[in-house]
């Protein structure tokens, strides 16, 4: 696979913003007029609140994202001192089948690492079975005392894995 993982440019934003919103939305997360949508949609606020990690393919395209927030950033919503969160992890649905999930996933866990985080955690709708086998093949597991949210439409599930430090990896 020949995409680059890195930190999203400025002049990428964008196009991340739009790729997360129509991923959300094609693959029936919710709704083109759903309030979330604007969240999705605000990768620049994002990237200066936490890391925006992106695959780029050679030719430029922007073919996945992920987001990685830490303490005290606003976007991590459930992640405790120690912990990383990985938010709005996006594939074009156009790039898909390529494995792209998963190496942002491992990108942005080396990140986290990297930056001391002793646990990676994320919340995700129990209706995403492919992102929750994802999740389990790189080592998360279920946290059900540590799911929340009120919205009737959605269950929120938590996901956490613990992170060996950096130094033990390499």
């Amino acid at each position: 696979m020949s995409v680059d993982v890195r930190p999203v440019r400025d002049d990428e934003l964008p196009a991340v913003a739009e790729l997360v919103a129509r991923a959300y939305v094609v693959d029936g997360l919710i709704t083109p007029d759903h309030e979330y949508v604007e969240e999705l949609r605000a990768a620049a606020d994002r990237a200066a609140r936490a890391t925006v990690l992106v695959a780029v393919e050679p030719d430029g395209t922007v073919a996945g994202t992920v987001t990685l927030a830490v303490p005290p950033s606003s976007y991590a919503e459930i992640a405790a001192e120690g912990e990383a969160e990985i938010r709005m992890l996006a594939v074009d649905p156009a790039a898909r089948g390529r494995g792209l999930g998963e190496v942002l996933m491992r990108a942005a866990t080396d990140r986290a690492r990297d930056a001391g985080a002793r646990t990676l955690v994320l919340t995700t709708i129990d209706t995403m079975r492919s992102a929750h086998r994802l999740y389990e093949r790189l080592g998360l597991v279920r946290a059900p005392e540590r799911d929340w949210g009120d919205d009737p439409d959605y269950q929120l599930w938590v996901y956490v894995a613990p992170l060996r430090p950096a130094a033990e990896v390499r």
